[in-house]
């Protein structure tokens, strides 16, 4: 039996991403079972403000499964996973933006793990699709807070990659700055162990960039407070979930041996932001080769080197657009992680959010350029006009 996502009419607005933070000065602690998935679609989604979840994953198998005497034990998931293959960044090592990353077998891994005392190298177990690679090992339940999740409903339903992972890191491992994935929301629950955050508000990491407008590759309290930056510091214990909303900047440390449980995600809530970052980089690539402006095809070009960049082109966020649209007016329950059901007005929410969003495209005058693309806008628009929700 599903349980019914209960959104009600809100009081939520479109406001600028950067409105209100400076009223932002600690992240609450919420426990779970005291907050409504009503409440904090609004008071924490749409004004897209941070929020740590306690006791979330207390229920979970891997909470019993993958610790043993309250530290990590990687026999459990040894026997399930066996030899496959596994990505793994060196924290040790940077490559370009990034640290150096490889892919090794689990049991090779494993064996780090046991003997990394002797190792010059942290290697930092991140970015794993568990859950693509073993869909009937139930490990853990996606909180309903975060099930409102149109990216990974798209790729799950259309057998694509997934933004669904596993991250194992010894103490010392550490994520570099950055901002999530398309500019989404992420949620990140500790399994085992304590992971510390430095969390920037939009628009704050333009006070860190450089000459060349680059981010630093790392932050640290001190190079925040001597340019001024607002920032929050949080310490992430075992089974608290965070909520890191759009365009936040942050870096991680694993404070002591971690397994997290990750997604990235978006929805009605920041559709808009997704699509401002997706036309941002459009731009951004436009204005590289603009030298090439001439050449054939040159809008085609550029959603290729926009599909690389940053991860999808305009089509592909009109594919996730109707896909999610078509299933919310299909009159079909519409289930999420197999578990939750969204109701009545959360369908009206999400069709009404996506037509803002399509109108938005449709006056875009570099959409207008790519092939398709205002068509099926057009057609999409059209569709959901006649539709009559039930």
């Amino acid at each position: 039996m599903s349980n019914i996502l209960e959104l009600r009419p809100g009081s939520g607005s479109d406001r600028s991403i950067s409105d209100d933070y400076a009223k932002v000065t600690e992240i609450p602690r919420i426990p779970a079972e005291e907050l409504s998935y009503n409440d904090f679609f609004w008071n924490c989604m749409q004004p897209n403000r941070p929020v740590i979840l306690t006791s979330v994953a207390d229920n979970w198998k891997c909470s019993s499964d993958w610790i043993t005497n309250g530290r990590v034990d990687l026999d459990c998931l040894e026997a399930e996973i066996g030899n496959d293959p596994v990505p793994v960044a060196n924290c040790s090592k940077v490559y370009f933006n990034s640290h150096e990353k490889s892919e090794i077998p689990f049991r090779e891994y494993c064996q780090y793990w046991k003997t990394r005392k002797d190792s010059s190298e942290i290697l930092y177990l991140k970015d794993w699709h568990l859950k693509a690679a073993r869909p009937s090992y139930d490990y853990y339940n996606v909180p309903k807070y975060y099930a409102s999740d149109w990216l990974n409903e798209y790729l799950i339903d259309t057998n694509k990659d997934d933004y669904r992972f596993v991250y194992i890191g010894p103490e010392g491992s550490w994520t570099p700055f950055h901002a999530d994935v398309f500019s989404s929301f992420s949620w990140s629950t500790n399994i085992v162990g304590t992971k510390k955050w430095l969390l920037l508000p939009p628009g704050e990491e333009d006070k860190l960039k450089d000459s060349h407008n680059n981010d630093p590759f790392s932050i640290s309290e001190e190079l925040l407070d001597k340019h001024k930056v607002r920032y929050s510091t949080v310490i992430q214990q075992p089974s608290e979930s965070i909520f890191v909303p759009s365009k936040w900047y942050h870096q991680v440390w694993n404070v002591t041996d971690t397994i997290s449980v990750n997604h990235n995600w978006f929805n009605g809530c920041n559709i808009h932001v997704i699509w401002e970052s997706l036309r941002k980089n459009h731009q951004n690539v436009v204005e590289e080769i603009s030298d090439c402006k001439d050449m054939d095809n040159f809008n085609e070009h550029c959603q290729v080197m926009l599909k690389s960049v940053f991860g999808l082109d305009f089509n592909d966020f009109i594919d996730i657009l109707e896909h999610v649209a078509k299933k919310r007016m299909s009159g079909e329950p519409n289930i999420m992680f197999d578990e939750y059901e969204l109701n009545l007005c959360h369908k009206e929410y999400d069709l009404e959010r996506i037509t803002s969003i399509l109108k938005d495209i449709s006056c875009d005058a570099s959409s207008k350029a790519v092939s398709r693309v205002e068509s099926r806008c057009s057609k999409l628009l059209q569709l959901i006009n006649e539709f009559e929700i039930k």
